[in-house]
């Protein structure tokens, strides 16, 4: 009797042993990870879509490296003046070059005015360089930090007091040539902005400084900041202090320092494309869709009509979080 029960106890255990290996061996295989992978990636279909689309861009932008022609087209997101590459003018940049010239930018408010009321921000979300960037700070596995809605709010001024100092500025330097002064070409007279601008000194001044010689990457590269201008060592500090920023803050460049996202703004709170909340949402879904946005818009501003924010870039992050309740849509 004692050998038949051992017996029975030893293969009830064989059995057990061998169910848990052959568990151990599927939740550790291949294609269970694989299928894993595809599933979180359906959980963020339109992030997807939209990182393929930023990719493209940024290649299409900076194409004249791939002997792709120059146009003198301005396009409604931000390209830094000294870009090596870029194949046609960020908006701002355009509108800054033509004030300084003592002309009225028509075409550029053109552009910025049809754009944001017809899609939004959406190009800053999809299509700029500067934008992509941000997204790359905020993917860092750093804990990030929540801008309360008033401050975010609040903080959207500093970008309008840039906006209102480079015209000031620049359409001075366009009266005084108007008047036939001679007014030295130099960036702050042509280019206020991006005279200051870190992502210029980013998609510009490093390429030259690198490529030049002025700068190393090795373990030189402390000494060789003795080679470049005392203002290239201040917009470098800059440019670390904006970094910094945007790892914990997500886009906090796009929304509080960039001039063309916030003359976009302006236009796009009633644009026509939007994100639309469907009818049978519940009210207790609505604080999710704000934490899934990069931009800190407010559960407040989702609403059945669209989303009611300057901010908002249609990216879709609230859309992959929230399927079954949010949507893009034509705004009522």
């Amino acid at each position: 009797m004692e050998r038949v029960t051992c017996s029975i106890h030893f293969r009830s255990y064989r059995t057990w042993a061998i169910g848990e290996v052959r568990m151990a061996t599927a939740v550790d295989s291949p294609l269970f990870v694989l299928n894993n992978w595809f599933r979180s990636l359906g959980q963020k279909r339109i992030r997807i879509v939209r990182l393929i689309s930023q990719i493209t861009f940024l290649f299409v932008l900076n194409g004249t490296f791939i002997g792709l022609s120059r146009i003198p087209a301005p396009l409604p997101i931000q390209l830094p003046v000294g870009s090596p590459f870029v194949v046609a003018w960020g908006g701002f940049q355009a509108m800054q070059y033509v004030i300084s010239r003592g002309q009225f930018p028509f075409l550029v408010l053109g552009v910025f005015f049809l754009t944001g009321a017809t899609f939004g921000r959406m190009f800053c979300g999809w299509a700029c360089p500067v934008g992509f960037w941000q997204d790359l700070m905020s993917w860092l596995p750093i804990p990030k930090v929540k801008v309360g809605r008033t401050d975010n709010r609040g903080l959207v001024f500093f970008a309008w007091s840039l906006v209102v100092i480079s015209i000031a500025v620049l359409g001075i330097s366009g009266l005084e040539r108007l008047g036939g002064t001679n007014v030295s070409p130099d960036a702050r007279n042509q280019m206020f902005f991006d005279s200051l601008d870190p992502m210029g000194f980013l998609f510009g001044t490093l390429y030259y400084a690198f490529s030049w010689g002025n700068l190393t990457l090795d373990g030189n590269f402390i000494s060789s900041l003795d080679n470049v201008d005392w203002w290239v060592r201040i917009k470098l500090i800059i440019l670390i202090i904006m970094a910094f920023v945007s790892i914990k803050v997500p886009r906090a460049y796009c929304r509080w320092i960039c001039p063309t996202g916030a003359i976009l703004g302006a236009c796009s709170r009633y644009s026509v494309l939007t994100v639309k909340v469907n009818e049978d949402a519940s009210n207790d879904e609505y604080s999710s869709y704000a934490a899934a946005c990069p931009m800190g818009v407010s559960a407040s501003e989702f609403t059945t009509e669209g989303i009611n924010d300057s901010l908002c870039t249609a990216c879709g992050n609230c859309i992959d979080a929230n399927p079954d309740s949010l949507s893009f849509g034509i705004r009522e």
